[in-house]
């Protein structure tokens, strides 16, 4: 659903990275492995639950996360948004201490960290100076892997996404021979990414995330994609769904049974999350019930009671970011609806 870090953004980019920032020590040299920063304990549920702390009207962004830290684990973590190549700078700056250190890890709660290579309309990133890369591009590649590895040295996650909604990428440009934006560009830089991040943080957990939904098209994707992508360095299987934009899917009663779960069969026994899961609290939809009906479906029937190895759940974001919104949890005037008494009663607290 593009990108719901701009709801993050009180400061200015930082720039780009380098190692003798402050924050960086001994351990984070290419000669020694990095420890993530983060050992989450697996809470009694048996999943991981996380938002973006979205704040209510006249609510600071402390008081926001705060509220997000008492029913959930972690935070989706895009910068301001920030450009992958500027992305370490910030987590390594002001920005970073005061979201990432204070806001998140200081009450409890863990970094899901995107590095995105595309943002509006599908198209390419491109740090200054290289106006008119593409994915095959040699110095674009290596300016995206060295992104991921500062991000890791600055800031050492547990959870790393290379890449937001991958499968939009191949929807909108597809794979043809000779095609320098080809998907199999993208494949290949995943996959030396993937390998560079291991070879210093063997214990980052690393992947990237795919859209359940062409939300444009009012459809669902196909995710036949996945069976290009080698098992072995997708540590997950990540989701981001948003079923009501599909066509004929109205009510959480019109999700097809195996909605999740055939999904999931194309990597049998991989840990499975969803990044961003959302439903909107309005009429048309089932108004407030359709919303936690939904929430509840999504936790228990269309995934772990169907054998999908639940691993990351993640909502969209916590109050309504202005009145024409209505997938918060929580209305902007701090007001509950009903999907936050099941959001309450699935994190057990």
């Amino acid at each position: 659903m593009g990108n719901p870090g701009r709801f993050l953004s009180p400061a200015a980019s930082l720039g780009i990275v380098l190692l003798a920032l402050a924050g960086c020590t001994s351990h984070d040299q290419d000669s020694a492995l990095i420890t993530p920063a983060d050992a989450p304990r697996l809470p009694a549920r048996g999943f991981f639950m996380g938002v973006l702390p979205s704040p209510a009207s006249g609510q600071d962004w402390g008081s926001a996360y705060a509220q997000a830290a008492q029913h959930a684990e972690w935070v989706p973590v895009w910068g301001q948004p920030t450009p992958f190549y500027d992305l370490a700078g910030v987590l390594g700056g002001d920005w970073g201490r005061t979201f990432v250190e204070g806001y998140i890890r200081s009450n409890g709660m863990f970094p899901l960290i995107h590095l995105s290579f595309f943002g509006a309309g599908v198209a390419l990133i491109t740090p200054p100076g290289m106006e008119g890369a593409t994915l095959s591009t040699p110095e674009w590649r290596r300016a995206y892997t060295q992104a991921a590895l500062d991000v890791v040295r600055v800031s050492r996650p547990l959870y790393l996404s290379l890449g937001n909604e991958v499968n939009r990428w191949l929807e909108k440009y597809g794979d043809a021979d000779g095609d320098p934006n080809g998907f199999r560009h993208f494949l290949s830089l995943y996959e030396e990414t993937y390998d560079a991040v291991k070879q210093i943080s063997p214990a980052a957990r690393v992947f990237c995330t795919f859209a359940r939904e062409i939300q444009s098209e009012h459809r669902a994707a196909d995710l036949g994609v996945l069976g290009r992508f080698k098992p072995e360095k997708l540590d997950l299987l990540v989701l981001t769904s948003y079923p009501y934009s599909v066509q004929g899917i109205n009510l959480p009663s019109d999700i097809p049974v195996d909605y999740y779960s055939q999904i999931s069969n194309y990597l049998p026994g991989k840990p499975f999350g969803f990044s961003e899961l959302g439903w909107p609290a309005r009429v048309e939809f089932g108004g407030e019930q359709g919303q936690a009906d939904f929430l509840a479906a999504a936790a228990g029937p269309l995934t772990r009671d169907r054998g999908v190895p639940l691993h990351l759940f993640g909502w969209a974001w916590l109050h309504d970011l202005d009145a024409n919104d209505f997938l918060g949890l929580i209305r902007m005037d701090g007001t509950e609806k009903t999907a936050y008494g099941t959001w309450k009663t699935l994190s057990g607290r």
